[in-house]
């Protein structure tokens, strides 16, 4: 059953609509609206967050009127209103001086919707907090208080992954050393000993 979708261009000056049952369709009838070459690959994303749509299971989730790129091999994901800019204009930059495309991706995803901070990788997380509170702050069009918040919060929420792997690592090696351990076995002998 076909179903709505939203398709631009990957500078997302092109848009276009149209109904697709498959991924492949989807390809297909995107390829003609916005006249790009059969010959020439393409990848899809996501537009609110640059995640690639490369799977029919995946492509089925997807919510109608969901809005997709279809990037060509030269052109990568941006956030919306991002434009590109080269590499000496970075340096002038207010508020993103030294920062990565990458952490500009991650706090372009917070301004839609903070909760995706437990998504985060805890590299990506990392990145976040190392990121000047001023320039944080500035990427995300907010005050310093409420960027040190967040730094925060992926701060403490790196801790809590941090303890978690530190119990779970603990508790293998309890979990080993018993499956070792004599004393063990001569209990559990006792035990059967005991109940007969």
């Amino acid at each position: 059953m076909s179903r709505p979708f939203k398709v631009w261009s990957g500078d997302r000056a092109n848009k276009k609509s149209v109904t697709a049952a498959t991924l492949q369709e989807l390809v297909y009838k995107g390829r003609q609206k916005l006249g790009l070459a059969d010959t020439e690959a393409v990848r899809v994303v996501l537009d609110e967050d640059g995640t690639e749509v490369d799977e029919e299971d995946y492509f089925t989730f997807l919510s109608n009127n969901a809005t997709l790129l279809m990037l060509r091999t030269s052109e990568k994901w941006r956030p919306q209103g991002a434009e590109e800019v080269s590499r000496d204009e970075v340096d002038t930059m207010d508020g993103a001086q030294g920062m990565s495309e990458r952490v500009k991706q991650l706090v372009c995803g917070l301004q839609r919707d903070v909760s995706r901070i437990i998504t985060f990788s805890n590299e990506d997380l990392q990145q976040i907090v190392d990121v000047s509170v001023e320039e944080l702050a500035s990427l995300l069009q907010d005050t310093e208080s409420y960027a040190k918040a967040l730094q925060d919060s992926c701060s403490r929420h790196l801790d809590e992954r941090q303890q978690a792997a530190e119990a779970i690592d603990l508790l293998r090696l309890y979990h080993r050393a018993r499956q070792h351990s004599p004393y063990v076995e001569a209990g559990k002998k006792r035990k059967v000993e005991d109940q007969e």
